[in-house]
């Protein structure tokens, strides 16, 4: 008994070591980012490499903190992020909602369509966009920036597993009793949906907020540059200025980790929630 026990204790023991080191791995390139963020310059390219800041330096902050190009990146990155959040989460559960809970003509070969598109990559069809950009005169403006992300083959799919589980019965009382497909909709559906909504929207907040390559594309001039994009001026022709590039990436995170510390208890429920089942 005192052998298997110990065997498991062993076991239980390379586990957590394993994690431990798994977490190290993650954890130091954000720690990294931090600590340089507060080196001078001469500090960060000294030679041997020094893990912690000789002279802590809040310059780099007070710096991007009164620049108004920087502050200009963020907030473009806010109107985006939020708003093709919005639009998109809104757009995912009422396209879940049809997809789950109604049947109509080619609805499997619709939905298969649907899914096949998430396989593939973004950069396939990238030019298309741009074309359709050019032509609605969208080239340099937030409608541009935004309406990619308007439409998330994932969203209608992690909307429509969620809604499943919602019963028929709940919908057809509402119905018997006069309700409106609206009034369905926004009255019973939504309020069941709720944990899958805030889930689906951090992820499309991530994504939105963390994008680089569209907005590299679609935008010309630096008052329409996301964060992501912005960082890159800091990239001189002979020398990196690591200190306000890796400042400003501190701060880009801070929204993103504070949408996750508020929201984080619906994740792992919404994710029970939406059972991942046909």
């Amino acid at each position: 008994m005192n052998q298997y026990r110990l065997k498991g204790n062993l076991n239980k023991a390379g586990v957590e070591f394993i994690l431990i080191i798994a977490s190290v791995i993650i954890i130091f390139p954000f720690f990294w980012m931090i600590v340089t963020s507060l080196k001078t310059n001469q500090e960060i390219l000294k030679i041997p490499v020094t893990i912690f800041p000789e002279n802590v330096s809040t310059a780099n902050y007070k710096e991007l903190a009164t620049s108004s190009l920087f502050l200009r990146f963020f907030y473009n990155s806010i109107v985006v992020a939020v708003t093709g959040t919005v639009i998109s989460t809104f757009n995912s559960l009422i396209a879940g909602f049809v997809f789950a809970k109604f049947r109509f003509p080619a609805k499997k070969l619709l939905f298969f369509l649907m899914l096949a598109t998430l396989m593939i990559p973004f950069q396939c069809y990238m030019i298309p966009l741009y074309l359709m950009s050019v032509k609605m005169q969208w080239v340099d403006t937030y409608t541009g920036l935004i309406f990619p992300i308007i439409i998330s083959s994932f969203g209608i799919f992690f909307a429509r597993q969620n809604m499943q589980s919602i019963p028929d019965s709940l919908l057809e009382a509402a119905k018997i009793d006069g309700a409106s497909l609206a009034g369905t909709f926004f009255r019973i559906v939504m309020p069941l949906s709720v944990s899958a909504a805030v889930v689906l929207g951090i992820f499309q907040f991530m994504t939105a907020w963390g994008d680089f390559i569209w907005p590299l594309v679609i935008t010309s001039s630096q008052k329409m540059f996301v964060l992501e994009l912005g960082l890159s001026r800091f990239r001189g022709e002979f020398v990196d200025d690591y200190g306000r590039m890796m400042t400003g990436a501190t701060l880009g995170i801070i929204p993103v980790v504070a949408v996750f510390l508020v929201f984080r208890r619906y994740i792992i429920e919404g994710m029970t929630l939406s059972g991942m089942k046909e």
